[in-house]
């Protein structure tokens, strides 16, 4: 349940909550170690970068979040396809038309990073930043 004492809380949860329509292993907060016996694959990481106050006008502001989101696969021969597939989802997913949470106000990707492990069995990793133009 969100916390609503705490509104960077609340669009941390809400956009794991969202993240969750593409697949129910996400994360908050994993590094790429050790990962291969931790959670469910495949998954999506999701690491808060930093929150920058862009303006205030009495006691709402406006807030820039900066994620970064990583779509996981073992290696194997389909890892490629596999890793364009979820990274194609997230995207798609934040690219409807409409927010995932009524403080959403702009949503920009950077490019997506590709970091394929060289053996089988090993994690692969998709990596993009997502911002966050937020008003709380």
């Amino acid at each position: 349940m969100p916390s609503t004492s705490n509104p960077e809380k609340v669009i941390v949860e809400k956009l794991i909550e969202h993240l969750k329509a593409i697949t129910d292993n996400v994360y908050l907060g994993y590094s790429g170690t050790g990962l291969e016996t931790d959670i469910e694959i495949p998954a999506i990481m999701v690491q808060l970068q930093s929150i920058n106050e862009e303006q205030r006008q009495g006691t709402k502001a406006k807030y820039r979040m900066e994620f970064n989101i990583s779509a996981v696969a073992k290696t194997n021969n389909d890892t490629t396809y596999n890793l364009i597939d979820l990274t194609r989802s997230i995207r798609e997913l934040f690219t409807t038309g409409e927010r995932f949470t009524p403080e959403a106000r702009t949503m920009t990707f950077s490019e997506t990073n590709f970091d394929i492990a060289p053996s089988n069995a090993h994690l692969s990793f998709a990596d993009m930043s997502l911002q966050i133009d937020v008003v709380l």
